[in-house]
């Protein structure tokens, strides 16, 4: 609700209003790039389960300025290279093969020749395509995981203003502690799996991880075809993160529209209802297999695999 009474104040007093993914790199790049170019306007962080959601309260306005989410009902400019997001603005920046939002921003917003902006954009790259060469990339990931929702907008205004420079910033160091500490969990819950070509992992509790990072690391051990990885998230729902390599033929973004979401091909995901037995069934009609291997992930970070 405090996002929303933003908005409605942010409206009143005739500020630009800016939304973007509120979990990755490319998501928070993309604000920082708004804010530099309007550093009066109010960025607000979403889900992109928000914007297909029954509450979608945030198709109630219309937006100057939106991206890496799907359409959330009225915008005047999205940035997306998402291809299960369709288009909606009056002015779109929608490729579908652009390795980021963010580059995708970067010509919409008119700020080709800023050096810091085209630096960030560079960091949504790195980040977006999981290739993670650059320093900066990783610092700023984990500042971004190890965040709360008012230090995430804190980390896109202060890229806004001072660029890479911005991770020198005490606060944003403290962040990259915590998130650092939440990447080295999620490595020793990799270090004890069993990883196949095929990897799947539930977690019995949502531990607060970086679950996407893991989809990642089962991929570069060896879990080429497919990574799928389950939490619960709540009394009834399950957050699924998908993943595949460049070497896989599989399109996870066709479960992930199938489970209530969406993505690219290598990397989607989806907040679901679905139990458990119902998600592995999609994942196996997906694979065209009768079973999978699953590795159960306990809250003391033990591992256990059961056939289902």
């Amino acid at each position: 609700m405090r996002r929303l009474l933003g908005v409605i104040i942010a409206k009143m007093r005739g500020r630009p209003i800016a939304l973007t993914h509120i979990k990755d790199v490319d998501g928070i790049v993309c604000g920082a790039l708004y804010l530099k170019k309007h550093p009066d306007a109010l960025l607000v962080l979403a889900e992109p389960s928000e914007m297909r959601g029954p509450f979608n309260w945030f198709k109630l306005f219309k937006w100057d300025f939106v991206a890496d989410l799907p359409c959330p009902g009225k915008a005047a400019m999205r940035a997306d290279h998402h291809k299960t997001n369709k288009p909606c603005a009056e002015k779109e920046a929608y490729d579908p093969d652009a390795p980021s939002a963010g580059v995708l921003a970067l010509k919409l917003l008119g700020l080709e020749n800023d050096e810091e902006a085209v630096k960030l954009a560079e960091l949504s790259v790195d980040a977006d395509t999981a290739t993670f060469k650059l320093e900066e990339t990783w610092k700023l990931n984990y500042a971004i995981k190890g965040a709360d929702y008012k230090g995430k907008l804190y980390i896109a205004r202060m890229l806004a203003l001072k660029g890479l420079k911005a991770l020198e910033d005490e606060k944003i160091l403290k962040w990259m502690q915590i998130g650092l500490a939440k990447h080295q969990k999620i490595m020793e819950i990799a270090d004890r799996i069993e990883v196949t070509p095929i990897t799947i992992v539930v977690f019995r509790k949502d531990l607060g991880l970086h679950y996407r990072g893991l989809c990642v690391a089962l991929g570069r051990r060896g879990a080429k075809e497919f990574q799928a990885v389950i939490v619960p998230k709540g009394i009834a729902k399950k957050r699924v993160y998908l993943g595949s390599t460049d070497a896989s033929s599989i399109d996870t973004s066709k479960l992930a529209v199938k489970l209530g979401g969406g993505g690219h091909k290598n990397a989607s995901g989806a907040l679901t209802r679905k139990n458990l037995t119902q998600i592995l069934d999609e994942i196996k009609a997906l694979l065209n297999i009768d079973k999978v291997t699953v590795h159960v992930v306990k809250e003391d970070l033990t591992v256990e695999k059961v056939v289902m």
